[in-house]
């Protein structure tokens, strides 16, 4: 069934998501990017069909391929750009349909089978077309879903511990900077700066992150390229406790994250890092609360739209809320304890992914039996 051709009205008190493909990156739903609607919208964008646990949405159109499952909840109705598919359980298990569509050798089918000279896309008759080769029979499809899902289930099961650990980091924050102190920014740090301008390479180098790397307090490494070490100046290699400013650009611009690995890394010039004096200020407690910041840190936006920055002058001029001097070092540690929980789940949940990928390739191939799959999800998980 074909989405509604129209955006949905935003409601921020709605308990329902519009899923559209911005929101359906790495095959899961990014709540935060889903359009929050109300139960009147939801019921209009799903009058045609009611989406239920098990159905799956295909993203269409800008990207092509992306694939998420309808969660338990039934909260979610398909946004722009997307076709909700209804499996027919006598023919093809729901979740076994989920990994065959975002397998490598249908993502890639479905890619060859977009149209349109400008954006690819399909058409919701390409979708009904789509072939669907080399399906096995419905209890070879259950043992294969069952064998991935159970990745799946400690992947999301991290996820949620990370998530916990991240309220609970920001609970003591929060609870420790009540009664505590202010700084301006400028006068807490070592420096505050763009990054570099990359030289790219495909041979070796060191990371260079972009402002897809920023999002949700988080440092995604995956969009991050490579960039010659020679071109990178000792100051703007990235240092444990570094905070991550994104700095220019509509959308993007305010989006801030710690810097918690310990790698060798820079950023590029649409990043600013800010680096705070731990002679001065805890650090990773002033990153805390340069973090809390983020809606203020948009506002200071100049430009046209598209063309925004964020001057460096206007971000060392924001005040800070801290713990008080003398709480600021078991604050902090207490933090980089639950950071570095998080990012522990985090770097799991990386690898057991890449099992699954592995795995997801080998089993829809028929290279790797059922039976073999799982002695290594045990040793996984």
């Amino acid at each position: 069934m074909d989405c509604e051709h129209k955006t949905a009205p935003i409601d921020e008190s709605g308990e329902y998501f519009a899923v559209g493909t911005p929101a359906m990156r790495d095959n899961s739903i990014n709540y935060s990017e889903a359009r929050r609607i109300n139960r009147v919208t939801y019921e209009a964008w799903t009058r045609r069909l009611d989406p239920k646990h098990g159905d799956i949405l295909l993203a269409r159109e800008a990207p092509v391929g992306p694939v998420v499952r309808i969660p338990a909840e039934e909260n979610v109705a398909p946004g722009q750009r997307t076709v909700l598919l209804r499996p027919d359980p006598s023919a093809v298990d729901s979740q076994f349909l989920y990994y065959y569509l975002i397998s490598p050798i249908r993502q890639s089918d479905l890619q060859v089978n977009a149209s349109g000279s400008t954006v690819p896309h399909l058409n919701v008759a390409d979708v009904r077309a789509f072939p669907t080769p080399n399906v096995p029979n419905l209890p070879e499809q259950r043992a294969i879903a069952e064998v991935l899902g159970a990745l799946d289930d400690k992947i999301a099961a991290n996820e949620r511990a990370q998530r916990l650990a991240s309220q609970l980091a920001r609970a003591l924050f929060d609870r420790a900077a009540k009664l505590g102190v202010r700084h301006i920014v400028r006068d807490v740090t070592e420096i505050i700066t763009r990054g570099v301008t990359p030289k790219y390479t495909e041979d070796g180098g060191i990371t260079v992150l972009n402002q897809k790397c920023v999002r949700n307090q988080r440092v995604n490494l995956a969009p991050g390229r490579a960039t010659l070490s020679s071109s990178t100046r000792d100051n703007k290699m990235l240092r444990l406790h570094d905070v991550l400013v994104n700095s220019t650009g509509f959308g993007t611009l305010g989006r801030a994250a710690r810097w918690i690995r310990g790698m060798d890394a820079t950023v590029d010039s649409h990043i600013s890092i800010v680096r705070f004096d731990a002679n001065l200020v805890d650090p990773v407690c002033a990153g805390f609360g340069l973090l809390r910041l983020e809606k203020q840190i948009e506002s200071l936006a100049e430009g046209s739209t598209g063309q925004t920055e964020l001057r460096r002058d206007l971000l060392a001029g924001l005040e800070i809320l801290v713990p008080r001097s003398e709480e600021q070092q078991a604050v902090g540690a207490e933090l980089a304890t639950l950071d570095a929980h998080a990012l522990a789940l985090e770097e799991e949940s990386h690898m057991l992914a890449k099992t699954r990928d592995s795995l997801l390739s080998l089993l829809m191939s028929g290279k790797v039996r059922v039976r073999d799959a799982e002695k290594v999800v045990e040793e996984a998980v």
